[in-house]
């Protein structure tokens, strides 16, 4: 097969909506022409039918280029490939015999036309169901189909979703961490009918076994490993997986696979049984079913309190403070103080401590000192302290809110000096530092220091980004 033939068979899954669109709409024409309001329909449907045909040609011309690559399951292969070509045979068939009955108002013809639209349109749905099991897999449309109605068409359940456990320490690595990577990324590629390779992704077995090359990995060596070569190519690279066009993994999805690796890359290992560092004890926290949007419950599974009194709540909204739960039957409160503070205030607010999540003192005149009453404030994810008075002496008091993910220090006085205290918060992951006197160098190495924090200075970002990659 020449590489001009290959190209145009690459167009195969572009072209193959047109003559669907056109059969489908070519039926529903025909049954509406059958009613006196809609009969001027009927002078459209040759053309539609035509058309259709042309593109149901060209489009089963390019599903055959494109199978000559390889790598499909040949048996599903052939059965799409079959029912491709029927329905372009179909449709160039239909067409003729209704510009025969046409021209000629033969009723045999008739007869024959309207039995043949559907044997099409079984034989259209039946090429799309293949085509999709090709890509996608076998059970794709079927999957998540109601139990109550897989019984009643016969089908049995037999893949059963994994249950993750609660406790992230008790996963199995492969199972519960870098299988879930690959499903999302790789396996509509590499799976049982579509194995690019001749690599298959969808389970363990297959994953040992390789491809065409051979093994994908390296135990002990993520670095030398194919697989985690090319995920981690640039994306302009001919060899970068998955290819273009296809969502690529994540900075933090490629580090928990080598991770998996660089520990001896064991199928049946759980997380507590290797060597955990500390980033990728945050991105597991991060990281259950989607690593790139976390809420507070998927960052601190164990994050607890017992909901506060209402007497207690009420007192303390008499000394100007608004509190809010921050979600319906949440013991969790966001707390926000909007004017000058006082020590009064700030000893009252120790009876939410336990609940407090959210806390909000921009624009006030909060001091260093002061900062230090929020020392026991264990359940703090958020601090917000933009336009204050702060300086690095009142960052040191930030060391023991260990579940603090967003701080934003914007127009304070902190510089690369209280950055330094930043570093003991271990889920610390939003930090904005606009209008203050860091500088490219302290932030290049609280980066550094920890990876995956986002920080927002406002600087230039070719700059920042050069000066991190010489400190890493």
């Amino acid at each position: 097969m020449t590489d001009l033939a290959l190209f145009f068979g690459r167009f195969h899954p572009t072209f193959l909506h047109l003559p669907i669109g056109m059969v489908l709409i070519a039926f529903f024409m025909e049954i509406f022409s059958r009613f006196k309001p809609f009969r001027y329909l009927s002078t459209s449907v040759n053309f539609v039918l035509f058309f259709g045909s042309l593109t149901a040609v060209i489009t089963a011309t390019m599903g055959y280029f494109l199978a000559q690559e390889g790598g499909y399951n040949e048996e599903l292969l052939l059965v799409h490939q079959w029912f491709g070509i029927g329905t372009a045979v179909m449709t160039l068939l239909l067409w003729l015999l209704r510009w025969r009955i046409t021209n000629r108002g033969n009723l045999t013809f008739s007869k024959a036309y309207l039995f043949l639209w559907f044997i099409l349109l079984a034989t259209l749905t039946l090429a799309g169901h293949y085509g999709g099991s090709l890509t996608h897999g076998e059970n794709y449309l079927t999957e998540y189909m109601p139990a109550p109605l897989k019984q009643l068409v016969g089908i049995s359940d037999v893949k059963k979703k994994r249950v993750k456990p609660t406790d992230m320490k008790e996963a199995v690595v492969f199972e519960d961490v870098i299988l879930p990577i690959l499903e999302k990324k790789c396996v509509s590629c590499h799976n049982v009918e579509k194995k690019k390779g001749d690599l298959i992704l969808a389970d363990a077995e297959h994953f040992l076994k390789g491809g065409e090359h051979g093994a994908i990995f390296k135990a002990g060596n993520a670095k030398e490993s194919g697989i985690y070569i090319a995920v981690t190519l640039p994306r302009t690279d001919e060899y970068a997986m998955p290819p273009e066009g296809k969502e690529p993994m994540t900075e933090e999805e490629t580090k928990l696979l080598a991770w998996w690796i660089d520990e001896g890359a064991d199928f049946n290992k759980k997380v507590r049984e290797l060597k955990i560092t500390e980033e990728v004890a945050s991105i597991l926290k991060v990281g259950k079913d989607n690593l790139a949007k976390a809420s507070i419950a998927d960052v601190l599974p164990n994050l607890k309190a017992s909901p506060a009194e209402s007497t207690v709540i009420e007192s303390l909204r008499k000394l100007k403070i608004d509190i809010n739960p921050i979600a319906h039957n949440s013991p969790f409160l966001q707390v926000k103080i909007s004017q000058d503070i006082s020590d009064a205030q700030l000893e009252a607010l120790q009876k939410i401590a336990e609940q407090t999540t959210w806390l909000d003192l921009k624009r006030t005149n909060i001091t260093d000192n002061q900062l230090s009453k929020l020392s026991n404030f264990k359940n703090l994810t958020e601090l917000r302290l933009e336009l204050t008075n702060i300086s690095d002496e009142g960052l040191k008091h930030l060391a023991s809110l260990t579940n603090l993910q967003y701080l934003n220090l914007y127009g304070t006085k902190v510089s690369d000096v209280g950055l330094k205290s930043l570093e003991k918060l271990p889920y610390l992951r939003s930090l904005y530092l606009w209008q203050t006197a860091v500088t490219h160098a302290g932030v290049a190495d609280l980066q550094k220091a920890k990876p995956l924090l986002k920080i927002d200075t406002g600087m230039d970002k070719a700059t920042l980004d050069s000066l991190i990659t010489k400190k890493l």
